[in-house]
């Protein structure tokens, strides 16, 4: 196995610690919430919202990157199937590569630009709303990795003639 594989490896299993951890947040806050609601305590617990809101869009997203690595995303698979085994599968592989790295791309930017243009702080912690919007570029540009890896195996599979999944 090579250094960049035991990377790999390491770095999607970090990534899926991530993702169960604020789960694991996500669930404890709100089950203190539910607590709190039905006891005579009177606690302020509003800052619970921001909390959940930040674990929420950092684990989606988070996922989203595992489930890329993974290649466990939803795709219909229609022409996939129906030319199976033929050069055309490797060619429509890489086409709808590249639509995802142009799509990812895209989103990239315009998250780049939400965050540099985010000024407000979160009403109640004061705590700037960058630190949610982040969770958008830094999980596409894993995305971006992923879809590049994948670029990669297809365009070798294509020059070695392999077109068999």
């Amino acid at each position: 196995m090579s250094s960049l594989e035991k990377f790999d490896k390491s770095f999607t299993k970090l990534l899926k610690v991530i993702v169960t951890g604020l789960c694991i947040v996500i669930a404890l806050v709100l089950f203190l919430r539910v607590l709190i609601r039905f006891t005579p305590l009177h606690l302020s617990i509003s800052w619970t919202d921001e909390i959940v809101e930040w674990c929420m869009a950092w684990m989606i997203f988070t996922a989203s990157s595992v489930i890329f690595h993974d290649k466990a995303h939803f795709c219909v698979d229609l022409l996939q199937t129906k030319l199976k085994g033929t050069r055309s599968v490797v060619v429509l592989d890489i086409f709808i590569t590249l639509l995802g790295i142009v799509f990812f791309v895209a989103l990239l930017y315009y998250s780049i630009e939400l965050v540099i243009n985010a000024t407000q702080f979160s009403p109640i912690l004061k705590i700037s709303e960058r630190f949610p919007y982040a969770s958008i570029p830094v999980n596409c540009v894993i995305i971006l990795c992923y879809l590049v890896r994948d670029l990669v195996h297809d365009n070798r599979q294509l020059a070695k003639g392999n077109f068999s999944k």
